[in-house]
């Protein structure tokens, strides 16, 4: 056996000695085996499960309404119970069985709509299925339902974006919070996190607001969490705070530098405001986290889309990326998020102030010597620094 081999490989290193190995030895023989289904029964079972859709679908229409129900919600039975047995009796992947145990459980609330009539246009299928794959993960830990979790969740968003209500709304954020704050697994958090911002990009059909600024506030808000949350969580989520807010960024760089849509329900008393709460935001993550402080250039945001050129924009977007690149390799930070950044942001000031202008091996090679020349420079003031301390 495979452990067997690793144990005479460690002793004859020298990492374990003979008494550790024995332990080992008969830690493992206790171990009940593993059963593996034989090959020609798998595949016998394959083909007997292809007979019987295939039976099913051909007198599909013949079959009475409720044995269809019937047929669906035993099958949903079946595969939960062999996931029960295949977990006890140490068979096959349980969760490959509880996966089409819930894919039967979607299969049936479909067929039941269908076949009764009732309808399955409304967000009822989506919120049945975002409540089945939450408790679905609560029970057994895994990382599919956090995806099938956040399949259904985006799923109603979509569709309950033209004529959500606010009570639906507000049902929608409490259990995604719930999920959020109970979620130990950093996937789950992720996830749950982008459903609370697409949830709050909603405002724009709920209350019928024509404010380009919704995804910043959204963002501002969703700060609030860090307050809530221990701070090695604050630490796995910081990074999402920074790429959603860069890519705000770069959209908002992108649209108002080729047009003027949506930017003429800005007023100045909401550019005010958005400026206040980035400060409010600022001072927060130097207390919380201070890895999200770049937040804070997007309460400017709104005083930068009174300029039609979008110059003040870009000019934010290049020195946030720059700046976020020379702090990040000081402090020994990753810097493949600030390069991403930096690239992109290049890109779209190519497209909007140079795409007919200037040659792109032209505006890369300028980008370049600017990087060199700054780079020169904090290597300067960094050797200078350290001389002064020596």
């Amino acid at each position: 056996m495979e452990w067997e081999r690793k144990i005479a490989q460690w002793r004859s290193e020298g990492v374990i000695d003979i008494e550790t190995a024995e332990r080992i030895q008969a830690f493992e023989t206790r171990q009940p085996e593993k059963r593996k289904l034989p090959l020609l029964l798998i595949i016998g079972l394959i083909f007997f499960a292809l007979a019987v859709f295939s039976f099913i679908a051909a007198n599909w229409q013949a079959i009475p309404a409720i044995a269809k129900v019937g047929m669906v919600v035993v099958l949903m039975w079946i595969f939960y119970i062999l996931a029960h047995f295949s977990e006890k009796k140490r068979f096959g992947h349980p969760i490959i069985f509880r996966i089409l145990g819930y894919v039967m459980f979607w299969a049936s609330l479909i067929v039941t709509g269908q076949t009764f009539h009732l309808g399955t246009g409304s967000s009822i299928v989506p919120w049945a299925l975002f409540i089945a794959a939450i408790a679905h993960f609560f029970i057994w830990r895994h990382s599919a339902f956090t995806v099938l979790a956040f399949i259904s969740g985006i799923t109603i968003l979509s569709s309950a974006a033209p004529g959500i209500g606010l009570v639906e709304w507000l049902l929608f954020i409490a259990v995604t919070l719930v999920w959020f704050f109970l979620s130990k697994d950093g996937l789950a958090m992720i996830f749950s996190w982008l459903l609370l911002f697409g949830s709050g990009l909603l405002v724009w059909s709920i209350w019928d607001i024509e404010s380009p600024l919704v995804p910043i506030w959204t963002l501002f808000a969703l700060t609030l969490l860090l307050l809530l949350i221990p701070q090695d969580k604050q630490k796995l989520l910081s990074p999402l705070y920074l790429l959603v807010g860069g890519i705000q960024l770069i959209v908002f760089l992108a649209i108002r530098g080729e047009s003027d849509m949506a930017f003429a329900e800005l007023t100045m008393l909401e550019a005010i405001a958005l400026a206040i709460a980035g400060a409010a935001v600022l001072a927060l993550a130097y207390f919380r986290e201070r890895h999200v402080m770049w937040l804070g250039v997007l309460g400017l945001v709104g005083f930068m889309l009174y300029d039609e050129t979008a110059i003040v924009l870009a000019i934010a977007a290049e020195l946030t990326a720059l700046a976020y690149l020379i702090i990040a390799q000081r402090q020994d930070q990753p810097l493949a998020l600030g390069f991403v950044y930096f690239i992109v942001v290049q890109f779209v000031i190519y497209v909007i102030y140079a795409w007919e202008r200037l040659d792109m091996s032209l505006f890369f090679l300028i980008g370049a010597l600017l990087l060199f020349a700054l780079s020169g420079i904090a290597w300067w003031l960094n050797r200078k620094k350290e001389g002064a301390v020596t």
